[in-house]
């Protein structure tokens, strides 16, 4: 597919400082982007790349119009990385256009499932009775989606997902690869006397609200009693692990291998960086952000910025971490000034 430097601009709301026919192909990074392709420059630190970069165009923000050199086209907004988002809807729509909607021969369908119009289903994949599956959503592969189940329209479910019993997906859901919705819960009442750990049934569900993508191998556990409920428009990236009853609200990041425990509350628009860690039964307030491998024990405020185990407001532990690299030196000042007193 081509598209010219002025329909990119007319459909981006992007200003155009270049060449209105030039056609572009493709879409690259500054450094690996060609003559035929568009790139696009957001995080300042890349800022020498352009100069060097081989691109057609690029999307830049406003603040950079007169910084010379780079591709003679350029494309001006506020936020450049939407542009080039954009850009690759536009261009690789065909490519990764999904094949005709067909239910294999080889799924194991229960009679009492209900298809909307245009579902796909792949090969191996088990859907049990009063599953209820909305118009165009697509199911991969060797998947499995269990008893009385609901899923949305338009979603999409990669191969060897497992959407179990009673849970719920809401409409244009991504679930990736290996992605597990409605394990059991991790309950257990334990014997003082004999130490024995006895299983507390999960009967509860999960829910994924509209807009929702769940990356490779997370787990979402089913709630004991209730729901487990991912608000709508989070997305959570692969490998993290959802305890029961856990509940987040709208618009949140979860990034990689990121643990919540039970019964934890999320606000809306939180993030949780890479291995953050979140004790049980505890809030976190809309708008707070927990970095890397923080672990986090007690309640979160709103718009609360955390760093460290045990979480600190973000400030305060750069202060400490920078206080810690200094120890040795003052030790021996410290040593110093005691002998020269005695």
């Amino acid at each position: 597919m081509k598209i010219s430097l002025g329909r990119l601009a007319e459909l981006t709301g992007a200003r155009l400082a270049g060449d209105q026919a030039l056609e572009v192909t493709g879409a690259a990074g500054l450094l690996e982007a060609g003559p035929s392709d568009v790139s696009f420059l957001e995080n300042p630190k890349y800022s020498e790349h352009v100069l060097v970069s081989k691109a057609a165009a690029v999307f830049l923000p406003p603040v950079a119009e007169k910084v010379p050199g780079g591709p003679a086209n350029r494309l001006y907004m506020e936020r450049p990385r939407w542009g080039y988002t954009k850009v690759l809807e536009l261009l690789y729509q065909e490519k990764w256009k999904p094949e005709p909607p067909l239910l294999s021969p080889k799924a194991d369908i229960h009679f009492e499932a209900k298809l909307g119009k245009d579902v796909a289903v792949g090969a191996f994949t088990v859907l049990k009775g009063r599953t209820l599956v909305g118009e165009r959503t697509r199911i991969g592969a060797q998947c499995y989606i269990g008893y009385n189940a609901r899923i949305g329209r338009d979603c999409l479910i990669h191969p060897g997902v497992h959407i179990g019993d009673y849970c719920e997906v809401g409409d244009r859901a991504i679930l990736q690869p290996g992605a597990v919705i409605g394990s059991d819960g991790f309950g257990y009442d334990t014997d003082p006397q004999t130490g024995e750990h006895r299983k507390i049934p999960q009967v509860g569900r999960v829910v994924l609200e509209d807009d929702v993508e769940i990356g490779a191998n997370v787990t979402i556990d089913r709630a004991t009693t209730g729901e487990t409920r991912i608000g709508a428009g989070t997305k959570v990236d692969n490998l993290v692990q959802f305890g029961h009853n856990v509940t987040t609200g709208r618009n949140c990041l979860i990034i990689s291998q990121v643990g919540v425990a039970g019964s934890t509350k999320i606000g809306n628009r939180v993030v949780l960086a890479g291995q953050a860690g979140i004790a049980g039964h505890i809030s976190i307030g809309d708008g707070a952000v927990v970095t890397a491998q923080t672990g986090v024990m007690s309640d979160v405020p709103p718009q609360a910025v955390l760093f460290g185990t045990p979480s600190r407001p973000h400030r305060e532990a750069m202060k400490l971490q920078a206080i810690f690299g200094r120890l040795p030196e003052m030790y021996e000042a410290f040593k110093k000034r005691k002998r020269e007193d005695a």
